[in-house]
């Protein structure tokens, strides 16, 4: 990971796979919303798959980054409290 600044340090990835589970939580919460306003305009069968494109596959990504995140989040406490 590069960084601009001399004094800026990458983060750890828990904290990266967290920041990127927030956004596509953020991602899927907006498309969920979205649909739910367009959809009822549109009234046609798609509408469903439409939904489950949009909202569902972000906030399936969001939940595997806050698995892992919470995985690595545990194995660097073992890790810490071994040594």
């Amino acid at each position: 990971m590069s960084t601009t600044q001399t004094y800026q340090y990458p983060k750890p990835l828990a904290v990266v796979l967290g920041k990127r589970a927030a956004l596509f939580l953020f991602i899927g919460v907006l498309g969920f919303l979205l649909v739910k306003i367009v959809g009822p305009v549109l009234q046609t069968g798609p509408e469903y798959v439409v939904e489950a494109a949009v909202s569902g596959i972000p906030l399936l990504i969001a939940a595997g980054c806050a698995v892992s995140a919470l995985a690595l989040a545990v194995v660097h406490r073992v890790r810490h409290r071994a040594a």
